[in-house]
């Protein structure tokens, strides 16, 4: 049975371009993961890399750039769905969902928004 994953902290809870995000960290990795998803299309995705955090400043100045797509190549990988279309890059939907899980046990109601691949 796979480990559980245990969220060490959650970085930033935001809205913005009808998607939600979630900026946090996973217990024993170094890199920052976020997710966000969309509040009405089959649009959501799980990336993590470093530096997120850092850049978040610069983004939020640019709104016509949505957040993930700003991050470039600081994401080192993750897993997207976009209208049924499914990618992952050096993360399983296995392991993508085993994260998810554990942010929506760590948010408790507060992530009812968060939905697994």
């Amino acid at each position: 049975m796979p480990q559980a994953v245990m969220i060490g902290k959650i970085h930033r809870i935001f809205a913005r371009h009808d998607r939600n995000y979630c900026i946090f960290s996973v217990t024993g990795r170094d890199e920052k993961f976020l997710y966000y998803s969309h509040r009405s299309r089959p649009l959501r995705s799980l990336i993590f890399g470093k530096d997120f955090l850092s850049r978040l400043p610069d983004l939020w100045e640019k709104d016509d750039l949505c957040i993930e797509c700003g991050l470039g190549l600081l994401v080192a990988g993750g897993v997207a769905l976009d209208n049924g279309d499914l990618i992952a890059w050096h993360f399983s939907v296995e392991e993508a969902n085993r994260v998810l899980t554990g942010l929506k046990e760590t948010l408790g109601d507060d992530g009812h928004w968060i939905v697994l691949f």
